[in-house]
């Protein structure tokens, strides 16, 4: 019982932190209280009638979140938590808001906030791997093997913890190791398709027909899963087999009308095959599917300008330019064409 007092009293003193934080960055806070949204509305109704129910905290905590309002969100978790400390989820979800924050120093909050869980709930493995993925978003890698290696002292068998392994072994570019890693995670458990992907991306990398059986073993878990068609269709696109990408990524739109990637591969391979007409069109369906797509406005410009309509290019190019100010070819371009287009 010591021991969790301790642990309650860290916990406490993270909140109070956080709470002091909160006021100390209030005039860079880049979230305020949404509009209230129905299910706001719903949670707040109840919590009048019953202000200390941790769990409608807990929940709205989790829609202020979902909306970005992350001052909001960690009032109502903080409450949840002094209400009910044995609750890992609620740990959980503090750490996912502070690390969503992104202030100064609150990947820290968050790793620390599940520091205090995983000593708390020693033996719950969904915290320890919640624990181990956080420590390799900040690049933590040791600490983050650490905590695999915890996990596989008392599950050795832990498929999740194998992928974990892996993708830290990623992270440090060491392939060869997460490759192992990966394999051990998809023999324990053949329905690990995040485990596939990664396998089925690095084979891709190394220019390996493997590549396409993994992505295959992907889309046997989940069928919809459109990324793992896309990656096929790289694949057989990067080798020059454009007939294949064709076949797939017509496919992939036939499913999904607005997956504007697709389009994209697509025009690049018309822009390959010099027939611009028809690169053209696919990029500007890329960009009507997704306004934002700075790529496709750089290559439609590209189009333009190789087909002499200088001031359409130069258009695109000042689109993705001032999207991707670090784009350097946009910016190269349009900076050059600036001085032609009058």
């Amino acid at each position: 019982m010591k021991r969790l007092h301790i642990y309650f009293f860290l916990a406490i003193t993270l909140l109070i932190q956080a709470n002091a934080c909160k006021q100390d960055v209030k005039k860079e806070a880049k979230t305020s209280a949404p509009k209230m949204d129905p299910t706001l509305l719903k949670y707040s109704t109840f919590l009048e009638a019953d202000p200390n129910n941790d769990s409608l905290l807990y929940l709205r905590a989790a829609t202020y979140w979902q909306l970005d309002a992350y001052d909001e969100a960690l009032i109502d978790i903080g409450k949840a938590i002094k209400l009910d400390s044995m609750q890992p989820m609620y740990y959980h979800l503090m750490a996912d808001v502070f690390l969503d924050y992104s202030r100064a120093n609150d990947s820290r909050r968050a790793i620390d906030v599940l520091q205090v869980a995983a000593q708390k709930f020693p033996d719950r493995i969904s915290t320890l791997l919640k624990l181990s993925e956080f420590q390799l978003i900040v690049k933590k890698h040791g600490d983050a093997l650490k905590t695999i290696n915890e996990i596989m002292k008392r599950d050795p068998q832990n498929a999740e913890a194998f992928f974990m392994a892996g993708r830290v072994a990623l992270d440090q570019n060491d392939t060869t190791n997460a490759i192992v890693m990966f394999q051990k995670s998809v023999k324990i458990n053949s329905g690990n398709d995040r485990a596939w992907m990664f396998l089925g991306q690095i084979a891709a990398n190394r220019n390996n027909r493997t590549a396409i059986q993994y992505f295959d073993n992907v889309l046997r878990v989940d069928s919809l899963n459109l990324e793992a068609r896309e990656n096929q269709g790289a694949f057989y696109k990067r080798r020059g087999e454009f007939d294949k990408a064709f076949a797939i990524y017509k496919d992939i739109v036939i499913r999904n009308p607005d997956y504007s990637n697709a389009y994209f591969d697509m025009g690049m391979i018309y822009l390959e095959l010099d027939s611009l007409s028809k690169a053209r069109d696919h990029f500007d369906i890329a960009i009507k599917t997704d306004p934002l797509f700075i790529k496709a406005f750089y290559y439609r410009g590209v189009c333009a300008e190789t087909e002499g309509n200088n001031a359409a290019a130069l258009y695109d190019y000042k689109q993705a330019a001032g999207m991707a100010p670090n784009y350097k070819e946009a910016v190269a371009a349009r900076d050059r064409l600036a001085k032609i287009v009058k």
